[in-house]
């Protein structure tokens, strides 16, 4: 493969890492899953945000609920800890430690945070390879780390593949620990951590009586909870990846969420061939065959684990996952040259198509 300077670099995402709030600008031009109110019926929300994990944490509220602003501050602190928990980009995070040790020794894990591995694993699982968090030597040989994309050899995509996989990990339910079986082994949250910190803001809420309300990452990633302004639930826009400014139609999540993965943003071309940011950890490769995938599930973490799963499995691997699970939906968008022509393709999903369909 070919390693000359890419033409074009846009590379940071919301599915490499959880980066440093310095990233949040550069970031926010990437979501693919837009917030869309205009169906909904006149009134106005009350909008709690702050930066964090390379985005805009936002909490929309009702009017009536504005005594309710003090607890969304308290799980926005939340979400702060958690990105100092699970970043790549600091040396201190409990990941970082765990990254750079574990290879030497059992390096017991916070028991929240090893059931956030855990959930990962059984998702690896479930979707046979296709969502990895151990895929971290596979976005750094790409040079999405330092958000320069590049072709890597075939020698250093061999040597990052070795380093991947499941079954480079030993899980220790006892301690609880992790173990890595060989050393360059690193796990990356990028594509589970969001959708986690909304379900961790999203229990706060509730502990502290707020039912209705919806939390989002940068749009890409949302928790829907109990009804807005409209009546149950909140109605969400899905952004069309071939034609900017436009919807696919939309959908109403009540007590869930969802989350969408795209590289229509995040991409480098070198020599007239374009690559995406989302790789799959089966290959090694950029995916190249999807657009976008948005995922919905019961929690948030799910929803954003699922998306990226979905972005590189085929259809048929998808409508067979979203038939063993209900609780699961996806609508998958192609990346064929004559997508903006087709409908997309959905499971488990009730997407509302816009009045006129071109």
């Amino acid at each position: 493969m070919n390693s000359r300077k890419p033409s074009r670099a846009k590379t940071a995402s919301r599915r490499q890492v959880l980066g440093s709030r310095g990233m949040g600008r550069l970031l926010r031009a990437s979501v693919a899953a837009a917030l869309d109110f205009s169906g909904q019926s006149p009134g106005y929300y009350l909008i709690v945000g702050r930066p964090a994990m390379a985005c805009q944490f936002q909490v929309f509220l009702r009017p009536d609920d504005r005594a309710f602003v003090p607890a969304v501050h308290e799980a926005l602190n939340e979400v702060d800890r958690l990105e100092q928990q699970m970043t790549v980009y600091r040396e201190d995070s409990e990941l970082s430690l765990l990254n750079r040790t574990a290879h030497l020794a059992p390096v017991t894990v916070e028991k929240r945070l090893y059931r956030l591995l855990d959930l990962a694993r059984q998702i690896g699982c479930e979707t046979r390879g296709a969502f990895d968090i151990t895929a971290g030597p596979l976005i750094r040989c790409w040079g999405f780390y330092e958000r320069k994309g590049r072709v890597p050899s075939p020698e250093e995509l061999e040597a990052a593949r070795r380093a991947t996989g499941w079954d480079k990990v030993v899980f220790d339910d006892s301690a609880p620990s992790v173990f890595f079986r060989k050393k360059g082994v690193e796990l990356n949250l990028g594509s589970i951590g969001k959708g986690y910190a909304l379900d961790r803001a999203a229990e706060l809420l509730r502990k502290a009586g707020l039912m209705n309300f919806m939390i989002h990452a940068g749009h890409s990633s949302i928790f829907a909870s109990g009804n807005s302004n409209s009546g149950p639930g909140w109605e969400i826009s899905i952004r069309d990846p071939h034609r900017p400014g436009r919807s696919l139609g939309s959908l109403r999540l009540i007590d869930q969420g969802m989350s969408t993965s795209g590289s229509g943003q995040q991409f480098f071309i070198v020599n007239g061939r374009r690559f995406g940011h989302v790789l799959d950890p089966r290959n090694g490769e950029p995916c190249l065959s999807t657009a976008s995938c948005s995922t919905i599930a019961t929690a948030a973490a799910r929803a954003d684990a699922l998306s990226t799963a979905f972005f590189v499995m085929d259809p048929e691997e998808v409508e067979s996952y979203c038939d063993a699970h209900p609780e699961v939906g996806s609508i998958v968008v192609t990346g064929r040259e004559d997508a903006v022509r087709q409908e997309p393709l959905a499971w488990g999903v009730s997407l509302k198509r816009p009045e006129v369909w071109t």
